[in-house]
């Protein structure tokens, strides 16, 4: 399961008015919108997310006739939760006469800007002295290519209990969904738990089970705590835990990035598929 950024929305304007606007949103779950405030010299676009804690990066595409956009305007843009607003760009009239715009924008969860502390080891998102199989690791046949190359699977049963791999404050908590199967039809079904580190990166745990959360948004965890449990909603072809630790890109999808585990055999980078990982503290 790859935690992506969530579908592309479309604003098309044919001519000025004054003091109006138009709000688009993705429609995943609705919680990053982009606001074009029309006025006689143009558009303005602002974006504002609505997520309460999750920190996003955007980008923005777009098409003009007549008009000219400001210097950055298509990003990338680090908006902070809780319902920030930033102004993305300037759309400015060249000339006299008919001006239009089409655009769409991308947004991921997470700061682009973040820079991972490499030295830091993980523990196994796991019961201390329990040891799980990797069933897909780096660069696996089914998700893990591209930006997703260094997530792990790990084969669960349903309601294994999922532990804090590193310490930081919940962000983003998702556990409504039932559904679950192997088609990209269901790759907005996944729940998950995203937890933010102190170097801006964050940790995803995802295939949740159905309610399957035992914290709450905002809630500062230390390494090892509890943080729900497994189950086998979202892109799956089975019940498994997904960890990664991410951070935001310009695009629909987040960056996983190389991270140390530390496991009764030693330190694991990229462990090999089939190996089982002995949970240490």
């Amino acid at each position: 399961m790859s935690k992506r950024a969530y579908l592309t929305c479309l604003l098309f304007a044919l001519w000025p008015f004054h003091a109006t606007a138009d709000v688009t949103c993705d429609n995943n779950r609705g919680l990053v919108c982009v606001d074009a405030v029309h006025h006689d010299n143009g558009v303005t676009l602002f974006a504002e997310n609505r997520h309460p804690l999750l920190r996003v990066t955007m980008s923005l595409n777009y098409e003009l006739k007549n008009l000219r956009a400001s210097d950055g305007a298509k990003g990338p843009f680090v908006v902070g939760g809780g319902g920030t607003r930033i102004k993305l760009a300037d759309l400015t009239v060249k000339e006299a006469g008919e001006w239009r715009y089409t655009y769409n924008f991308d947004w991921s969860a997470g700061d682009i800007n973040a820079r991972h502390q490499e030295s830091y080891q993980y523990r196994l998102p796991y019961r201390t002295g329990s040891a799980f199989k990797v069933t897909q690791g780096c660069n696996g046949s089914f998700t893990h290519r591209g930006l997703q190359q260094f997530a792990l699977d790990f084969d669960m049963p349903i309601g294994t209990k999922v532990f804090a791999a590193r310490e930081g404050r919940v962000v983003d908590v998702k556990v409504g969904s039932s559904r679950g199967g192997p088609s990209s039809d269901y790759l907005n079904d996944g729940n998950h738990i995203l937890v933010a580190h102190d170097d801006g990166t964050l940790a995803i745990y995802a295939h949740l089970r159905e309610d399957g959360a035992s914290v709450q948004l905002g809630q500062v965890v230390k390494r090892g705590a509890l943080l729900g449990y497994s189950g086998n909603t979202g892109q799956t072809t089975g019940p498994h835990l997904h960890f990664a630790v991410i951070k935001g890109t310009a695009g629909r999808e987040n960056e996983t990035l190389e991270f140390s585990l530390r496991s009764g055999s030693g330190t694991a980078r990229c462990p090999r598929v089939g190996s089982r990982l002995l949970a240490t503290e």
